[in-house]
């Protein structure tokens, strides 16, 4: 039993000798898994994935700036597929609507609720359907 014992204790001190060697490395570096995660950040800390950009990726609606405002959408130029948009913000009654404009712009308009929600824009591939890139729009309504 003793034996079992000693094991134990040696396999604790370096599971814990190893667990705070992982913690001690660079905050500035992630690992491979980790970073795949996190979509990569483009101009003004906007989130984007596979070539979609959502230019500005932020709309504050407030008294000053009731809007509509206008946003533009780039989607990846050499790949075959279609934009669609999807959101959380409820429609005219809710926190604002989201509309396709002409082109690339697509337009935002207060809704009677004040709030937050996001409008996410995915590029859906034309052979598989399958979602090959996106971004999101951050909306908040204080009217």
């Amino acid at each position: 039993m003793a034996t079992a014992r000693y094991l134990a204790a040696i396999f604790a001190a370096g599971a814990a000798a190893a667990l705070l060697a992982g913690c001690s490395g660079s905050q500035g570096s992630m690992t491979p898994a980790a970073s795949a995660q996190i979509p990569p950040a483009v101009k003004n800390h906007c989130s984007a994935h596979g070539g979609v950009r959502v230019t500005p990726c932020s709309v504050d609606l407030t008294v000053s700036n009731p809007g509509p405002d206008t946003v533009i959408v780039r989607a990846p130029e050499r790949k075959k597929g279609t934009l669609q948009e999807q959101d959380n913000c409820g429609g005219a009654s809710g926190i604002a609507t989201v509309t396709q404009g002409s082109g690339d712009s697509w337009v935002v308009t207060a809704g009677a609720t004040t709030g937050s929600c996001t409008a996410t824009f995915n590029f859906v591939s034309g052979k598989h359907g399958k979602v090959v890139g996106s971004a999101d729009l951050a909306i908040t309504n204080s009217i």
